[in-house]
């Protein structure tokens, strides 16, 4: 019974979710309108946010210690998202694109900020503009301290940071299942492999998680805070990431937008990445 105590705290640290969908018109096409004005200043809403593209918005709950919270947050935002759509819009269910045209000139990126703008564009010409039109979950979570006072309680000497590099390094470790269970990408639409790119030979779990989906295939080390965040910044000034914010990889240790605040303000929360949008759910994940 204490063992299914501690694993149940577990399960219910704080938790954020980040989810990401594109706008389509009724042909299943990427919309042509605008950002709704309705959300207002798309640069400084907290909770539903322009993303990469223009057609792409991002709802980002606040940390919650349960997930059934998390969802009832997500909910009212997506259908804040929903109640703003122009006539005969609507907010597409997977994680793949829909149909492209054929010289992807649909895909527009969004432009926020110029500093923001001048990043995606760099990205998107480098890793191919029809990657950036991808989505999905993004779970950050941070132990509460409770769960904390649990995991430490047999060896007081493990740091939270150290427990939070077990935990990155755990989920890693058994990304295969997690993928098998939920990959929910196994196909794409219509021109969204260049013709002059490699493209599977059938069905996949998933096709965002795979090398064919958006990413740069750079992993830093997990081994301790210090070689993850010179790794990263090994690689930004190696020219093999544009910036720190371009690290896409399976774990984020996360703090603030600058890496190296981790060496002094320690792990706050770890941000799980490789989640496919649940196309049977209506906000994308259950």
């Amino acid at each position: 019974m204490k063992q299914a105590k501690e694993v149940s705290d577990f399960i219910n640290s704080t938790v954020g979710l980040e989810v990401e969908t594109q706008r389509i018109n009724q042909n299943g096409e990427l919309s042509h309108k605008a950002y709704p004005k309705g959300l207002l200043n798309e640069r400084k809403h907290h909770f539903i946010k322009n993303d990469f593209l223009e057609t792409q918005s991002e709802l980002i709950t606040p940390p919650t210690k349960t997930t059934l919270k998390g969802l009832k947050y997500l909910g009212v935002y997506h259908q804040a998202l929903r109640s703003e759509l122009a006539a005969k819009e609507y907010l597409w269910p997977y994680s793949m694109p829909p149909k492209l045209k054929a010289d992807h000139s649909d895909i527009v990126i969004a432009q926020t900020d110029p500093k923001s703008y001048e990043y995606r564009q760099q990205v998107a010409k480098i890793r191919k503009i029809e990657r950036t039109a991808e989505t999905g979950v993004h779970v950050n979570i941070g132990f509460t301290k409770k769960a904390i006072r649990d995991l430490t309680a047999q060896d007081a000497n493990v740091s939270i940071d150290e427990l939070y590099l077990q935990a990155a390094v755990g989920f890693m470790r058994y990304r295969w299942l997690l993928t098998y269970l939920f990959g929910a990408t196994p196909v794409a639409f219509n021109n969204y492999f260049s013709p002059d790119t490699e493209v599977p030979v059938g069905p996949v779990r998933s096709l965002r998680n795979s090398h064919f989906g958006f990413g740069n295939g750079f992993i830093s080390s997990y081994q301790s805070i210090q070689q993850y965040v010179d790794g990263i910044l090994k690689a930004v000034d190696d020219k093999q990431l544009i910036a720190q914010r371009e690290y896409y990889g399976t774990v984020r240790l996360k703090r603030s937008d600058n890496v190296s605040d981790l060496l002094t303000k320690g792990i706050a929360y770890l941000e799980l990445r490789i989640y496919d949008l649940d196309p049977f759910e209506p906000l994308g994940v259950s």
